[in-house]
């Protein structure tokens, strides 16, 4: 991989197109990513009265709530690769629409075995939006202005969870139309997916090439930019589907995920519970539990601006993540006093999203074209096996201790290891090879 050079000034022209090109795609991809992860995380909310409702266990909701990623995983792959050939305009559109109509299907489950298997069709609907959107935006956008286009899309995942006392709310429609306020949960987060999915099918383009809202000057610059970026990579060679695949680094990136969304998604399918246990009531924690990924939003701004000044990829994933790790462990030892348990959850949350941001910078530095369509899919796809361990390893730990204290520690040590695989995989660009950015 080249050296890069130090960043230079942008252009009146190159300001220009990347205002246009953020201000077509990233308002209405970010809104996409809200809608995943609410009808990603949904259960966790609908678990404060669907548990009891359907008689099932903290382990039994930890599977339910992780299974979904044996499928996810399954077809992240193939559905990336029916990206490539047929265009994401087609395809992102119609994984919205699936996963739409499964969230509201989630509402009639009558118990565990209905409940999963809404879980797993859901696997399969969802797989191939996030890795296909992060191919998407390498069509788009240079690899210079990527960390602040990146972090844009990681304050909308944030922005999700600051919605969470809105879907808490749909708690109180019990008895509305007959059915209970659980069922509604899914309902409501299901309607926007589908709601979404229209209109990304008129907003979306699958190339520079077709970019009419574009100036011909800047369609000519955006086309020869992108262009000499995939020529440089690895020194111009082919870059293959099958090289996305095969490639040794890829599957150390995939071990990192794993370890990234263990943590992630045990965190994000927990936390209303855990929060409980805290001592929040069902109207606080909404609030309470929203104010960490608020109060991360302009962290993670401001980190991913950093890494695209400093243009490094490899520590500004280290760095947030083990603060990730610092504020898990300290969660750990202080859920049985509310005020500590906040603020320790507040430096996890800050590290854990500044670290979400920034992880997927490192393998699009390698990898372009169909090569970077597979690899993202293989590292997503199986990384994401640590959101079914995340998930279902806190129930079973919460089951066998009656606490979530060694299940939030055991997020802390995953972070750690995946801050060392994605250390020891990457390399830092040689005029900072002397320091490491500072926090």
């Amino acid at each position: 991989m080249t050296v890069p050079t130090p960043a230079t000034a942008p252009s009146a022209l190159e300001r220009a197109v990347i205002r246009k090109v953020t201000w077509r795609f990233l308002p209405f991809l970010g809104l996409g990513y809200i809608v995943l992860y609410l009808d990603r995380t949904n259960i966790g909310v609908a678990a404060l009265s669907m548990n009891e409702a359907l008689g099932i266990s903290a382990s039994v909701f930890g599977f339910a709530a992780g299974v979904y990623y044996w499928t996810y995983t399954l077809c992240e792959i193939p559905s990336n690769k029916i990206l490539t050939r047929i265009g994401a305009r087609l395809w992102i559109p119609r994984i919205m629409l699936t996963w739409g109509a499964i969230t509201i299907g989630t509402a009639f489950v009558q118990g565990e075995l209905s409940l999963i298997v809404m879980r797993m069709l859901l696997g399969i609907a969802e797989a191939g939006f996030s890795p296909g959107v992060l191919f998407f935006l390498t069509l788009w956008f240079p690899s210079r202005v990527r960390g602040r286009v990146f972090s844009i899309i990681i304050s909308f995942i944030a922005g999700s969870a600051v919605l969470l006392p809105a879907v808490t709310a749909t708690l109180r429609l019990d008895g509305l139309a007959g059915l209970e306020g659980w069922r509604w949960t899914f309902i409501v987060t299901g309607v926007p997916a589908i709601l979404l999915a229209l209109v990304l099918y008129r907003v979306l383009i699958d190339s520079p090439h077709e970019a009419s809202f574009l100036t011909e000057a800047e369609r000519h610059w955006l086309v020869r930019t992108l262009d000499e970026e995939r020529k440089s990579v690895e020194g111009g060679q082919a870059h293959t589907f099958r090289k996305g695949l095969t490639d040794p680094r890829v599957w150390v990136f995939v071990i990192a995920w794993i370890g990234f969304t263990y943590a992630f998604n045990g965190y994000s399918f927990f936390l209303p519970q855990i929060l409980a246990e805290v001592g929040f009531s069902v109207n606080q924690l909404g609030w309470v539990g929203a104010l960490p990924a608020f109060v991360a939003i302009p962290c993670l701004v401001f980190w991913c601006l950093h890494s695209d000044r400093s243009e490094d990829r490899r520590w500004h994933y280290a760095v947030p993540a083990l603060v990730g790790a610092v504020g898990f462990f300290a969660l750990s030892g202080s859920l049985g006093t509310p005020a500590a348990a906040v603020l320790t959850l507040l430096v996890a949350a800050i590290g854990l999203y500044c670290a979400q941001a920034m992880f997927f910078l490192n393998p699009i530095t390698m990898f372009v074209g169909a090569s970077a369509a597979a690899a993202l899919a293989v590292i997503n796809g199986l990384g994401n096996m640590g959101g079914y361990f995340g998930p279902q390893v806190t129930g079973m730990l919460r089951d066998a201790t009656g606490s979530y204290g060694a299940a939030i520690a055991a997020y802390g040590v995953a972070l750690v290891v995946s801050a060392a695989l994605v250390l020891a995989v990457t390399r830092t660009p040689r005029r900072e090879t002397a320091m490491a950015p500072k926090t």
